[in-house]
C-alpha cells in the first residue's frame, strides 16, 4: 500500500464512523418494553390507570375531599403521629438529612425521598433551616416544606 491509498481506507473509515455516530445519535430512542415499565413503577411504588379512570377519580376529587376532611376533624385516627425537628445546615447533602429522617420513623425509605427530590427538582431548591416534620406527611410535604417555591 502506498500513502495516497492508505490516506484514502483512513478517510473512508472516518467517513464511515461519523456518519454511524450521527445516525445514531440523531435517532430516537427505544420505546420502554411493558416488562421495563412494570419494574419501574413497582420501584418507585406507583400505579398505572386508564386516562379515563384517572379523569373520574380527578373529577370526583373536589367533592369527596370537604367530607373526608370533616371525618378526619370528627373521628380521631388510631394512628399515632411523631414530630421530628430536623436541622438542616447549609452544606448539608439530601443524602443526610434523608436518612436522618429514616431513621426518626418519619420515612419509610431515605432512598425513594431522595429519589423524589431529585425528580421533582428540589435537591438545589433546599433552604437551610430548622423544620418540625411529621410522620403522616408525605413526600411532597416534606418536599415543599424544606424547599423554597
Amino acid at each position: 500500500m502506498n500513502k495516497r491509498s492508505m490516506r484514502s481506507f483512513s478517510l473512508g473509515l472516518l467517513v464511515s464512523t461519523a456518519l454511524i455516530g450521527a445516525s445514531y445519535y440523531a435517532s430516537p430512542p427505544a420505546a420502554p418494553t411493558e416488562a421495563e415499565i412494570k419494574t419501574f413503577l413497582k420501584q418507585h411504588g406507583l400505579v398505572a390507570v386508564a386516562k379515563e379512570e384517572y379523569d373520574r377519580l380527578r373529577s370526583a376529587q373536589p367533592n369527596a375531599a370537604p367530607k373526608a376532611a370533616s371525618k378526619q376533624m370528627s373521628e380521631p385516627s388510631g394512628q399515632t403521629v411523631y414530630v421530628y425537628r430536623l436541622v438542616i445546615q447549609k452544606g448539608d447533602t439530601p443524602e443526610t438529612f434523608a436518612r436522618e429522617l429514616e431513621e426518626a420513623g418519619i420515612i419509610q425509605s431515605a432512598r425513594a425521598f431522595n429519589d423524589y427530590l431529585e425528580q421533582h427538582g428540589l435537591t438545589r431548591s433546599i433552604c437551610p433551616g430548622v423544620y418540625n416534620v411529621r410522620s403522616d406527611m408525605d413526600y411532597a410535604a416534606i418536599g415543599r416544606l424544606i424547599a423554597e417555591p
